[in-house]
């Protein structure tokens, strides 16, 4: 069994505790917050052991692995002091705030024989999974190009995580900002090297006190893939991944859980009678699909109490605990990890 702790007890530890309890093999033994009350809380209602000092928890409680939940300016001191204890360590996205502080940390946990890995989750809607294996089984083709659009209806100067947000270049807006990164990192591929990579900062609330509400980065591969991620906040909500491959466009909405291919062509040049009326009624046979498997997901899982599609910490939870003992490699790979902290430090600090 996996001794586990949970290291801040916000919003997304509940994510966290939730998966633990669906992991074989996990249990939760001990919580620790900064906040005695919510220690107390959380403590009374779970039945495990609540401290609010890392450090106690580390010299009393028995735990094999802990999850850090805190504010990312706390994420390398906290994760440092596990692997100094020779405990396994998960840690919420942004990993570190720096290049120093990510190279220090995973050098520190490789010397000790331990694995420090960030929660890189939202690859793991079924949805972008779906997408990405038919991609990598050569379904559709050479992949010529990803687009990342991610746009979120908040407000940088509006916390939401808690009044910490508001140290960062983005704010509320910009702790988020990794998702798309290593979105597009896992669904193209890695920069072919730093000289391939161009990123850019928009602001359009016109307030000194906000670095940017939006963000760009383009780069290629070393395979030839041109990736570009765009991010933006007081906008409509909506996710979505573009995939231009040899023998079709492949679409992922990452809210209705779809995945919508175009293997025809209906441009100005496009071969046929009525090619956009046939995009059309494919477009519509698309949406009734989705709606009836949207649908039929919603009914399964209320009968079943199964997780919800959009719980994307369970798979990571699970796969992280099977590497912990030897099964896999971990649901966040080492390169990965690497990339979006180059990409996130380098928009932080242009």
């Amino acid at each position: 069994m996996i001794r586990t702790a949970i290291v801040g007890l916000g919003a997304v530890a509940g994510w966290h505790e939730a998966a633990i309890e669906r992991t074989p093999g996990a249990e939760l033994v001990a919580v620790a917050d900064v906040d005695g009350s919510r220690v107390e809380r959380v403590a009374a209602r779970t039945g495990v052991a609540g401290y609010t000092d890392l450090d106690r928890l580390l010299r009393d409680a028995p735990v094999d692995w802990v999850h850090v939940c805190t504010p990312i300016r706390t994420h390398y001191d906290l994760a440092m002091r596990c692997v100094d204890h020779g405990v396994d360590v998960l840690v919420e996205k942004p990993f570190v705030r720096t290049r120093e502080e990510f190279e220090r940390l995973t050098a520190a946990a490789d010397r000790a024989g331990v694995r420090a890995t960030v929660v890189h989750n939202q690859v793991y809607y079924p949805s972008v999974l779906d997408a990405c294996r038919r991609i990598e089984r050569g379904e559709f083709g050479r992949v010529h190009g990803v687009s990342v659009r991610w746009a979120e209806d908040v407000d940088p100067r509006r916390p939401d995580r808690g009044d910490w947000v508001l140290d960062l270049p983005g704010g509320e807006f910009g702790e988020g900002i990794v998702h798309p990164i290593y979105v597009g990192l896992r669904a193209a591929g890695y920069p072919a090297d730093s000289s391939a990579v161009s990123v850019g900062r928009i602001d359009t609330t016109g307030d000194e006190t906000v670095a940017f509400d939006g963000i760009a980065v383009s780069y290629t591969t070393a395979d030839g893939v041109a990736c570009t991620i765009q991010h933006h906040s007081n906008v409509p909500d909506r996710r979505r991944i573009d995939f231009a491959a040899e023998r079709a466009h492949v679409t992922v909405d990452v809210a209705t859980g779809s995945v919508r291919v175009q293997r025809d062509s209906y441009g100005p040049n496009a071969s046929g009678a009525y090619p956009a009326l046939r995009a059309a009624v494919d477009g519509l046979g698309g949406a009734v699909r989705t709606t009836v498997d949207a649908v039929a997901d919603a009914v399964w899982r209320r009968v079943t109490d199964a997780e919800s599609r959009h719980d994307t910490h369970s798979p990571v939870i699970r796969r992280e605990a099977a590497a912990i003992r030897g099964r896999g490699d971990g649901p966040t790979p080492r390169a990965e990890a690497d990339w979006a902290n180059r990409l996130f430090t380098r928009l932080c600090d242009p």
